[in-house]
């Protein structure tokens, strides 16, 4: 079985700002830039047969920055199905904001559980959404509303089913460039760990994680 390093993007200007970014594109920082260039010198002897990012231009940039750092040139497979999850209306809102707008208790409550989504996208995100040519071929991508973690886990299932694990199974190396609540439902499905217990797993931008894969564990439900 082939090694699979997951990797956060690095630091972008959400982060900084505590907003809610979900499938936005936001840039990174300059000590995103760095994280990105530090990842890939901590990975250069890695060397991934493919490289595998969300749609998002923070995953893209940084992993870009990663590889040519790192001196690779190696095939990157994008796929909104490793996209962040969708914060619905949330998204694009100051953390307190939001608070101040839905409440303390209702946001944390959204951010924190596993089953419960944040309230839709209104109607001009989804047109802006509808509009965007990165999800013009994938109809289930360009109808999604607000996501649960778990509904992220349903989304993600197809590609590690049919993407990820026979990439690994064949003995080849991967490396996946995505964000924080797409990394922790990737562990959940690399380890077979419920994903209420990965749900509170602290991944920090930049830093590489490398979980102990479990091609032939049946999956454990939440």
């Amino acid at each position: 079985m082939g090694p699979l390093v997951l990797l956060r993007h690095g630091e972008s200007t959400a982060n900084v700002d505590e907003r809610f970014a979900g499938w936005l594109d936001v840039p990174l920082t300059r000590r995103g830039i760095r994280e990105a260039h530090g990842a890939g010198r901590g990975l250069a002897g890695f060397r991934p047969t493919e490289v595998h990012t969300s749609v998002l231009g923070r995953a893209i940039n940084t992993a870009h920055l990663v590889a040519e750092t790192a001196g690779w040139e190696v095939p990157l497979r994008r796929s909104w199905r490793l996209n962040e999850r969708h914060y619905g209306a949330l998204q694009g809102l100051d953390k307190d904001l939001a608070r101040a707008r839905y409440g303390a208790e209702d946001v944390e409550r959204w951010r924190r559980s596993v089953d419960v989504p944040p309230p839709p996208a209104g109607t001009d995100a989804l047109a802006a959404q509808l509009a965007d040519g990165r999800y013009a071929d994938t109809p289930e991508a360009r109808l999604v509303r607000a996501e649960s973690l778990a509904d992220v886990a349903v989304r993600m299932r197809p590609y590690w089913d049919d993407v990820l694990c026979p990439l690994l199974a064949e003995g080849r190396r991967a490396l996946v460039v995505s964000h924080g609540n797409a990394l922790r439902v990737l562990l959940h499905l690399a380890t077979g760990t419920p994903l209420a217990e990965t749900a509170l797993t602290q991944i920090p931008t930049g830093m590489p994680i490398i979980p102990a894969v479990r091609l032939d564990e049946p999956l454990r439900s939440h």
